[in-house]
């Protein structure tokens, strides 16, 4: 059985290398359906506004110092 970082080690490196692939097969298409490389670079630029988006809209801080709502109990004397 492995562990639990390793799983997230592996699920976070699907994650990316599909990302990889998916980001290439997207740069090869905006450059050949419109024939201009500069489409590639406005492509990259729309994917990365729109992911980090939809991170901010749809992830939840977890840091404590960042996310108060639990705040730790405080310490004995």
């Amino acid at each position: 059985m492995t562990s639990p970082a390793a799983q997230t080690l592996g699920f976070y490196r699907f994650w990316r290398d599909l990302g990889y692939a998916i980001g290439g097969l997207g740069l090869g298409l905006a450059a050949s359906l419109t024939g201009l490389a500069e489409a590639a670079f406005w492509f990259v630029a729309g994917s990365m506004f729109l992911s980090g988006g939809l991170l901010f809209w749809l992830s939840e801080e977890t840091h404590p110092r960042l996310n108060p709502a639990d705040p730790p109990e405080p310490a004995e004397a």
